[in-house]
Formats: C-alpha cells, sequence, structure tokens
C-alpha cells in the first residue's frame, strides 16, 4: 500500500465496513479524517449535525434500525461530553455503534492539554470498548477491531481515540478486511430442553427483547408461537419484535403500557427471555421476577455468555442470538426435530396453555377507558394509525407522553420503533431523523414532550438541511409530565422545579423552514395532519393537552 495519512486511513477502514452514513460535529483535532471523508463523499454521507448529543444519538438510532454500527464523530473535551450520552444510550439498548473522538497529540498527552481527558477512564463504564490508536500503522488493526467488538456477542458502543499526530502521520499499513460477526447458535440438546421446558409448563410466558433480532427472526418468532398456542410479551420499547395483530401477541411489560399484564406475570409458571437481558425497565427493577431466584422457572436465551445467570439464575441458559434461535424453534414446527413436543401438541397441557394466551391476548385487546382526567390520547392515535403506512417507524425519548404510541399504535413489521431504555429525553427526533435517512421511503414520526423536545430541538435545523421529512409530535403539557407525577405521589401539593416555560412551539420550528401546526382537539389534529403530508421537509404538530400555569 502506498503512503497516506492516517486519518484518511480511518475513512479506509469505514468503507471497508460498509459505512455509508455518518454523523459529526466537525472539530480541529481529526481534520485529517474530514479531509479522507471529502474523497469518499460519494461513497459516505456525511451528516452535520448542530449538537454532538445529536450526532450520537442518530448514530445509536442508526445502530439500533440496521443492526451495523452507526458511525458519529466528534471532537475531543466538550465534543465527547456532550456525544457521552448517545453513547449511554447505545449501550442500554445493545446497539451496535463506534464513537470516534479527536484527541490531543501523543507528545503532548498527560499534561492537561487544551480539552484533554483521558477517554479510557471516562468512557469505560459507558461502552464495550475503549481504544486509543498511539501509532499511525495499527489505525487499520484497531478501526476494524473497533467494529467487530460492537456487533460480536451483544452489540454495544465503541469509542476510538484519535491522537491528531497520528492522523497527521503517513503510514503503508493494508487495510483489514471485515471480519463476519462471532454469532452463537443453539445446540441441538439445548434447543430439545427448551421445549421439553415448554411443553411441562401450564402457564408459560415468552418474552422478546434486546438487540440482534432481523426481520426474518421476528418472523420465525411468530410462527413459533402461534403454532405451539403460546403467549408472547415484548420488553419496553421492543413492540415491533411481533406483530401485534399476532393472536400470540399479549402485549408489552414495564411503563404499565399493558395495565394487568405484570400481575398475570405472577401467575406464570414459567417465563422465557429470548433476547433480553432483561432491563430493570421491563421487570420493574425486579419487582415482577425477583433476584437472584425467581419464583417461576426461567429460561434465558442471549447472545452473550456474560449476561446469563448475572442477576438471575436460569434453570436453563443458552448462549445463542435472538434470531438464530427463534430461526431453530421455526425450524421445529411440524418436524420431527420438535420430538416431545410434537407428542404434546394435542395434549391437555397444551389446551390449558392454549386457553392461558387467549385469556392474555383478550387483557391486551381490552378496550382501555378514557383516563379520568387530562387528555385521552387513543382518538389523535387511531387517526395517525389510520392515514400513515403500516411500516411508520416510530420514535420516542422519555416522558409521560410516550405511554401515547406505546399503549395505542400497533406496530405490525420489524424494525419499526426507536426507543430507549436508557430514560433519556431527546432521543425521538435525532432517531427519526436517522431513520428516515435510512429509509427514506417509509414515514417517520417522532414523539416528544415539551421538555423532550427541547433536549435535542436544534436538530430540526439538520432535518431541514437534508430535506427529511419527519413529522414530530409534540405533547405539550407545560411540565415535566412524569417527574411532576412522581412529585405529586410522594409530595402531594408540593410543585417545585418541574413547571415548563415553553417558547411558541410552532414559531419555533418556522424559524428552521419547517411546517407546524398547534392543535387542541383530535378534530384540529387530523386537518393539521393532513396538511402537514402534502409539504416537503420536516413538520411538527403540537398538541396542547395542559395551559401554562
Amino acid at each position: 500500500m502506498s503512503h497516506r495519512l492516517g486519518g484518511h486511513v480511518v475513512v479506509e477502514q469505514l468503507l471497508q465496513h460498509g459505512t455509508d452514513l455518518a454523523f459529526c460535529v466537525p472539530g480541529e483535532s481529526y481534520l485529517a479524517v474530514l479531509d479522507g471523508l471529502y474523497d469518499a463523499r460519494d461513497r459516505i454521507r456525511l451528516i452535520t449535525n448542530r449538537h454532538e448529543g445529536g450526532a450520537a444519538i442518530m448514530a445509536a438510532a442508526y445502530g439500533k434500525l440496521t443492526g451495523r454500527p452507526g458511525v458519529c464523530l466528534v471532537t475531543r473535551g466538550p465534543g465527547a461530553t456532550n456525544a457521552s450520552i448517545g453513547v449511554h444510550m447505545a449501550h442500554q439498548d445493545a446497539s451496535p455503534m463506534v464513537l470516534f473522538v479527536g484527541q490531543v497529540g501523543t507528545d503532548q498527552a498527560g499534561r492537561r492539554t487544551f480539552q484533554e481527558v483521558d477517554y479510557r477512564a471516562m468512557f469505560a463504564p459507558l461502552a464495550k470498548a475503549v481504544l486509543q490508536i498511539d501509532r499511525a500503522d495499527r489505525v487499520p488493526e484497531l478501526v476494524a477491531r473497533a467494529f467487530h467488538t460492537a456487533v460480536s456477542g451483544e452489540p454495544g458502543p465503541v469509542v476510538v481515540a484519535l491522537p491528531d499526530d497520528v492522523l497527521m502521520h503517513s503510514t503503508d499499513a493494508p487495510v483489514v478486511p471485515a471480519a463476519p460477526p462471532v454469532a452463537a447458535a443453539p445446540a441441538p440438546a439445548d434447543l430439545a430442553r427448551f421445549l421439553a421446558e415448554l411443553d411441562a409448563a401450564a402457564r408459560p410466558l415468552l418474552v422478546a427483547g434486546g438487540s440482534g433480532w432481523t426481520p426474518e427472526g421476528t418472523e420465525a418468532l411468530r410462527r413459533f408461537a402461534e403454532a405451539r398456542g403460546l403467549p408472547v410479551a415484548t420488553a419496553v420499547r421492543h413492540q415491533d419484535l411481533i406483530d401485534n395483530r399476532s393472536p400470540s401477541y399479549v402485549g408489552t411489560l414495564g411503563l404499565n403500557t399493558t395495565p394487568g399484564l405484570a400481575e398475570r406475570v405472577g401467575q406464570a409458571d414459567l417465563v422465557a427471555l429470548i433476547g433480553t437481558r432483561p432491563d430493570a425497565l421491563t421487570v420493574e427493577n425486579h419487582s415482577l421476577l425477583s433476584a437472584p431466584h425467581p419464583a417461576q422457572r426461567l429460561l434465558h436465551v442471549h447472545p452473550s455468555p456474560d449476561v446469563l445467570n448475572q442477576v438471575y439464575r436460569a434453570d436453563l441458559a443458552i448462549v445463542s442470538g435472538p434470531t438464530a434461535f427463534a430461526t431453530a424453534l421455526a425450524d421445529t414446527v411440524g418436524s420431527a426435530r420438535a420430538g416431545v413436543s410434537a407428542e404434546a401438541a394435542g395434549s391437555p397441557a397444551a389446551s390449558g396453555r392454549s386457553a392461558w394466551t387467549r385469556e392474555l391476548r383478550a387483557l391486551f385487546t381490552r378496550e382501555r377507558p378514557a383516563p379520568a382526567s387530562g387528555v385521552d390520547p387513543a382518538p389523535y392515535l387511531r387517526i395517525l394509525q389510520e392515514r400513515l403506512p403500516a411500516d411508520t417507524i416510530i420514535t420516542a425519548g422519555a416522558g409521560a407522553y410516550t405511554a401515547w404510541p406505546q399503549r395505542h399504535w400497533s406496530f405490525t413489521r420489524y424494525p419499526s420503533q426507536l426507543g430507549t431504555q436508557s430514560g433519556a429525553m431527546g432521543y425521538g427526533l435525532p432517531a427519526a431523523i436517522a431513520a428516515k435517512l435510512v429509509h427514506p421511503e417509509r414515514a417517520a414520526v417522532a414523539f416528544a414532550g415539551d421538555g423532550c423536545l427541547l433536549m435535542t430541538g436544534q436538530e430540526l435545523a439538520t432535518a431541514a438541511r437534508y430535506k427529511t421529512d419527519v413529522l414530530i409530535i409534540v405533547v405539550n403539557n407545560s411540565s415535566y409530565g412524569t417527574i411532576r407525577q412522581h412529585q405529586e405521589a410522594r409530595f402531594p401539593g408540593r410543585v417545585s422545579g418541574t413547571d415548563l416555560h415553553n417558547p411558541d412551539f410552532v414559531g419555533y420550528a418556522c424559524s428552521f423552514g419547517a411546517h407546524a401546526a398547534r392543535t387542541r382537539t383530535p378534530e384540529e389534529f387530523e386537518q393539521a395532519l393532513k396538511e402537514a403530508r402534502t409539504h416537503p421537509g420536516p413538520a411538527l404538530i403540537e398538541i396542547v393537552t395542559a395551559e401554562p400555569a
């Protein structure tokens, strides 16, 4: 290989690993990489963001949506600290991501040089790995390692620090080819035991979550569950893992998304976790499944052996990616491989399991009464579902408003839900922009609260610049609503710090060149939605649910 700058070699490795989209806020600490991206501008689309947090969230959402590492580039010091929220989200969501951070030169390290941070120490608890490249001839090796680490086992974020002198040094080191991720699959004996455990259970519950799924894997899970009459619940913000119209889908755990389902977990005699750790939101801080020994028999399937038996002692632990495992399950339907399962399919126990599934499904489909106070979200979501395509991608951050799409939108295709389990506000808008850049042919809708939107609202400039037709629905209750709910429960009548003084959201959106409208009723919302769908570029619809105090 000819001599070329270390920063250019970084870009060569991005191309080798199939990078087609990268998000950044530029900085002088990695100018050589930006120069390399200039030469690759016809192969890698570089999105310039308005805040490193927005850039990192977009990269995390890209990884969640595609299963490939989202790429983010930021400068040292403030750039890295701003981007850390996206790394935390990717870590909590098991989303593959590679964050490149400019670093002070190796000859100035350890002197508290301008914007110097020890990234190994800073990102150690947030990332799968933190690498620093101190020699130009090791750029191909370590960038390749970062991409491989991000997708192997349980996916997650990897941080790569790039000292600016290394990026400016020349090297003739050859490009390292991309290696396929190492993916575990279930052993036949484990699969047979898993099926036997299901056959022995009277009230089993499958819980699907985590990352590493594909459309084929989710379809395999649905086919297996329906063939066996088994109920499938999803982990928090993973409702798109099974078609919500399936007779096997019984709702989602956590955040009271499916009222009554949590109580039924206590009645189950077997819980099978497929792909999920699970996260603390799903098991309501471990009150649904007691740690370390749940009352129910526990089967746990996860791609990382380090996760298995870490919190819960499983009766059967299987190291496998969720897609490989679901595919293996589906292959047993109607085949001799099912063994005892085929014989048990028509047994009284199987009939009882089907009745259990129907009971849980009826709980999920039961008409929910309108809330005693406040705005009923159901009419708004009915209008949205009627007027938008079935494959619309729905995104949301954190807040009381997230119950609107989580409880009232029917997900029918994977992937179509982007939400973070980190509990951070500000995810919805950047995630929707990333979704639209990846899938320009699909509709993308970002739900946000009035508090949530302004965490990353400046990315409306990014949406406008790149002409992404995202729809932002702002549910405005003039407060940090979730915190207010907790505050009123613990300290009733003592409101402190949770009121918000908001801008004119319509004027705010219009200032970026977006179309915008304010609504207070479902009828007004329906008309605003019709108008928004006719305008190119981003559009915002505000739903006022409470007037300012």
